[in-house]
């Protein structure tokens, strides 16, 4: 072990609770883990779970946090509401693919807009979190990483939610693992250029799509779809693929590719290099897997009327 390691290791990690919204009788909480009182870039972390699960305080996360919080961060963990959950809690209301289509819109805006307050009280309160407000990036898993990649779009395209915001701020930078974006258009279109995107995906996720599928006017664009898009406008990306990898790949990059996530924040997110990589892994020693999947697939996996699946068939 290295003597930074050992020093990193050794720094003590506090963190401080605080209420950033009140939906109805729920508060929405987050967590904010820091070593120390000077002025940090923030890192908002947002978990995955389908919209039916999951916990800013998930115990197998704990250590990511801190890492980061380590290495020179205020890490963030937000609460948000979960729009999918009657599908747990409501096991035997009947519900149509028209009724699944409605509530997964509804979950994800829900859930953009909980990502964004929660920003509007960090960028408010940056003084005392002794945050840098121009160097935020939100770390999204799955249903957590269409989160933050439909709030970005929110705020590139003018949405409403985006108005909770100071104007004319933006994150420094995205990154996530296996997530897309939900727009009414089967052409992904950015009024406003983003800001630069980390895209972790595997190319047989049979839980979110790869690339772009559609479902009754309604589509969800994967990582190569969105990549596709910013290469189109020129805007920065560094896409990371890998070839035959399921949904597992949701979680990996925060644990096994760090260094990559800590280059792109420090040339893209802050340095303003204004790269576009697509990097591809292939390990010739993996299975093939299957890749071509239809919407009815994508629904099976995720949803089953009157018999909703578990966790591990969900969008997690």
């Amino acid at each position: 072990m290295t003597l930074l390691a050992t020093s990193l290791m050794a720094q003590d990690v506090k963190v401080a609770t605080y209420t950033f919204a009140h939906r109805g009788e729920q508060e929405l909480k987050l967590n904010i883990y820091s070593t120390n009182e000077n002025v940090e870039p923030c890192l908002i972390y947002i978990f995955g779970g389908a919209f039916v699960v999951g916990s800013r305080e998930e115990p197998s996360v704990i250590e990511v946090y801190e890492y980061f919080a380590r290495r020179g961060w205020k890490v963030i963990a937000i609460d948000y509401r979960l729009g999918l959950k009657p599908l747990i809690d409501e096991p035997d209301a009947k519900r149509s693919i028209f009724d699944f289509r409605s509530m997964l819109i509804d979950a994800i805006d829900m859930a953009a807009e909980d990502l964004i307050e929660a920003t509007a009280f960090v960028v408010s309160n940056a003084e005392v979190l002794k945050i840098d407000p121009a160097k935020i990036v939100t770390l999204g898993s799955s249903a957590g990483a269409i989160t933050a990649l439909q709030a970005e779009w929110a705020i590139c395209n003018e949405k409403p939610m985006a108005a909770l915001l100071p104007a004319g701020f933006n994150y420094s930078g995205v990154v996530a693992m296996a997530g897309a974006i939900c727009s009414p258009t089967r052409t992904l279109e950015w009024r406003h250029s983003p800001c630069p995107l980390m895209l972790f995906h595997g190319t047989a996720d049979a839980n979110v799509p790869y690339g772009r599928q559609s479902l009754f006017g309604v589509s969800l664009h994967g990582s190569e779809a969105i990549a596709e898009s910013l290469e189109e406008s020129g805007s920065p990306y560094w896409f990371y693929d890998v070839a035959n990898i399921d949904h597992n790949f949701s979680w990996r990059p925060m644990y096994f590719l760090r260094p990559e996530i800590e280059l792109f924040a420090e040339r893209m997110a802050f340095g303003g290099q204004r790269l576009q990589i697509h990097q591809r892994v292939d390990d010739t020693s993996l299975p093939e897997l299957e890749s071509d999947f239809s919407i009815l697939d994508y629904i099976k996996n995720n949803f089953a009327p009157n018999k909703p699946r578990g966790v591990d068939a969900a969008v997690y």
